[in-house]
């Protein structure tokens, strides 16, 4: 407290201002510890500062480090974000083939089934009517007709279509447009126009309850009653009943029941 009332003098003032001996010693003793506890205080700030100098290049890499890291993460968050997005445009994309699909599958079913009531009243029509025609008959000639037209089988009688769930009941032939089609056997045309699903469609009556079916026409050149000969051209290849692209669609027929084609065409 004298110390500090006499504005903090040096060590040297303090001793010279003071007579008695012993308050001369306790004021040195009290001077000396205010010097030491300031000295340590001193010590402890620059240790401080010392320390801080050696942990601020440490600080600055951490910083650095966890700026690199919110980047990181802003940059997965971004691209979490555009994944799921995608994600979602996929699911929408198949969400919507699925619908095409059924759709699809429905009108397939739907024209399938009408053309199998047009070939159930031909068939009960014909099952009485004998054509007595020339020639040998439909069933002798297993193995050695010729296709309807020429091009690639581009779908097997019993194969796979609209999703698996139905079947070819006949063949698709490739084939490009205006391609003559040729009847595969004498017969009689019992059926000539435009079918939903099946487009310019003829079907010929060969007798002994088979038919030979011809779809997806450009042209049909006979009309309903008329007679043809074998290998005779009736239309023409084409895209009709809602095809992208040009094909024949071709069955043969007993009894109403489909047959595969392959046993009964070469070539």
């Amino acid at each position: 407290m004298a110390a500090y009332k006499a504005g903090t003098p040096s060590q040297l003032q303090l001793l010279l201002s003071q007579n008695d001996p012993a308050l001369l010693s306790r004021m040195a003793y009290y001077n000396a510890a205010l010097l030491n506890n300031r000295k340590a205080h001193i010590d402890r700030y620059q240790a401080t500062l010392a320390n801080l100098e050696q942990l601020e290049p440490e600080i600055s890499q951490q910083a650095d480090l966890l700026a690199r890291s919110q980047s990181s993460l802003n940059q997965k968050h971004q691209s979490l974000k555009a994944s799921q997005a995608e994600r979602k445009k996929t699911l929408a994309r198949i969400n919507a083939s699925i619908e095409a699909k059924d759709a699809q599958l429905q009108r397939s079913a739907a024209d399938r089934a009408h053309l199998e009531k047009i070939l159930s009243e031909v068939v009960r029509q014909l099952s009485d009517v004998a054509l007595g025609m020339p020639g040998q008959p439909f069933s002798a000639r297993k193995g050695k007709m010729g296709w309807p037209t020429k091009g690639r089988i581009a779908s097997t009688f019993g194969s796979a279509r609209a999703g698996n769930r139905l079947r070819w009941q006949g063949v698709v032939i490739d084939a490009p447009e205006g391609r003559d089609v040729k009847a595969i056997h004498q017969g009689r045309v019992v059926f000539s126009e435009y079918m939903r699903g099946q487009g310019m469609l003829l079907i010929i009556d060969h007798g002994d309850n088979y038919l030979s079916l011809y779809a997806h026409n450009q042209a049909l050149f006979k009309e309903t009653g008329d007679w043809v000969s074998d290998g005779e051209v009736v239309a023409r290849v084409g895209n009709s009943g809602g095809l992208e692209q040009a094909n024949l669609y071709f069955e043969i027929r007993h009894k109403g029941k489909p047959i595969n084609p392959a046993q009964w065409c070469r070539g």
